[in-house]
């Protein structure tokens, strides 16, 4: 009876040290379908419309021993193509008194579409985004997520398109940070890059481009990025 106890005891004491890291390794498998936002211990992820495949998942640590997780999600077609994607890293465990505060994590890049800072405090707030055209090749990349998400999509025969439009954001508030990108599938139909939504007030982009679908379905994704930056910083921090 006594060892029953101790065994018991034991047993209780290893599911009270389950640690955030070891819960992202058990939670939300590959091949999970989710909708709306996604949880983590700092906070939620906002995802955009749709039903979304979990399709990659990743754990590192920085060099203070801070565990991350990072995750991939696809937004596949009935027609098996892929029409988005989501790719977000987050601290699973970080102390109050520390900050991912980086000077020049929001200066504008080359190749930017569309940049936008909204705050860039020392050590305080700073909230960032841009639009890019980058190409959607994962099978030579050294991140786990990334090559997870690649296997998936080949192993499902989801065919893919070799670039997509990106919206990239920063949030960061302390120990909390959030760095999250969504792409788009720009050759899919006008009023269809980001379905069911239509911008609150339409972006004109101003400057050279190409084919006229992809200025248009720009246009709605760099709308969609601005209207959703105050909603992506507080459905993560608040």
């Amino acid at each position: 009876m006594i060892k029953k106890l101790v065994a018991l005891a034991t047993a209780a004491l290893l599911t009270g040290c389950v640690t955030a890291a070891d819960k992202f390794q058990t939670d939300m498998p590959i091949g999970t379908v989710v909708t709306d936002k996604v949880s983590t211990p700092q906070g939620d992820v906002l995802l955009p419309p749709g039903k979304w495949t979990v399709v990659g998942k990743d754990l590192f640590r920085n060099n203070n021993y801070h565990p991350f997780g990072q995750v991939a999600l696809a937004q596949i077609s009935v027609t098996k193509e892929l029409d988005g994607l989501v790719f977000f890293t987050t601290p699973l465990e970080s102390h109050f008194g520390y900050g991912f505060y980086a000077t020049g994590a929001c200066d504008r890049r080359e190749g930017d579409l569309y940049h936008e800072k909204s705050s860039n405090q020392e050590l305080g707030v700073q909230g960032c985004f841009s639009v890019r055209d980058l190409g959607v090749s994962l099978d030579d990349s050294d991140e786990a997520h990334l090559t997870q998400a690649d296997s998936y999509l080949d192993t499902h025969n989801v065919y893919r398109h070799d670039s997509m439009l990106f919206s990239a954001y920063r949030v960061v508030r302390g120990h909390k940070l959030l760095v999250v990108q969504y792409g788009f599938n720009y050759r899919q139909p006008t009023g269809n890059v980001i379905p069911g939504y239509t911008p609150a007030e339409k972006f004109n982009y101003d400057k050279s481009f190409g084919r006229e679908l992809w200025k248009t379905n720009l246009e709605t994704v760099i709308a969609w990025s601005k209207e959703k930056e105050d909603t992506i910083r507080s459905t993560f921090l608040d």
